[in-house]
């Protein structure tokens, strides 16, 4: 069974994402979007009543750029 994911957009790509920003990112992400979210530990968002896994590290097809990612547990 697949799970839902999507990339956070990232704008500091060369550098790798500490938890600090990739909370940052993904609070203006949501606030853009209009979304409900809270964090309940450092490598977890939730949206909207969906709990998500925050992925911090390399970008796959993106030559070495890093990104974040939230996967849907």
């Amino acid at each position: 069974m697949f799970k839902k994911a999507f990339w956070v957009p990232y704008e500091d790509c060369a550098d790798y994402p500490t938890v600090t920003k990739a909370k940052d990112a993904i609070s203006r992400y949501c606030a853009e979007n209009g979304w409900f979210y809270s964090f309940p530990a450092e490598d977890a968002v939730i949206i909207e009543g969906k709990e998500y896994e925050v992925y911090r590290g390399y970008e796959s097809g993106s030559r070495g750029n890093y990104g974040i990612k939230c996967k849907e547990k």
